[in-house]
């Protein structure tokens, strides 16, 4: 099996999401955590699964996104890595995730 690698932000995001999870419920914070990288070793094993970022600048041209299917409201930004994928940023579905990823100035 293929694993994904994580970037320091991207562990960040994974440790806040589940330090925040956590404090209601800590089996649920459990779950998540290894529903996401889970989905992020599927990621690797099939990197093309993510949409890429429409209209963002060049040096975000290879990133891609995926929800995760058991909790949508988690995203994952990943790019081709070597032989695997990295995460970039595990982010909420509510975040204005443009911001991270800014898109091209026309």
């Amino acid at each position: 099996m293929i694993r994904a690698k994580f970037s320091p932000k991207a562990e960040r995001d994974l440790d806040g999401v589940f330090q925040f999870i956590f404090s209601d419920n800590p089996d649920a914070a459990k779950r998540v955590r290894a529903t996401i990288l889970d989905v992020a070793d599927l990621l690797a094993e099939n990197p093309e699964l993510g949409r890429k970022i429409r209209n963002t600048a060049p040096r975000h041209a290879q990133i891609r996104w995926f929800v995760v299917p058991k909790f949508r409201n988690y995203l994952i930004f990943y790019q081709p890595f070597q032989e695997t994928i990295m995460v970039i940023r595990v982010l909420h579905a509510a975040q204005d995730w443009t911001r991270f990823f800014p898109p091209t100035n026309l």
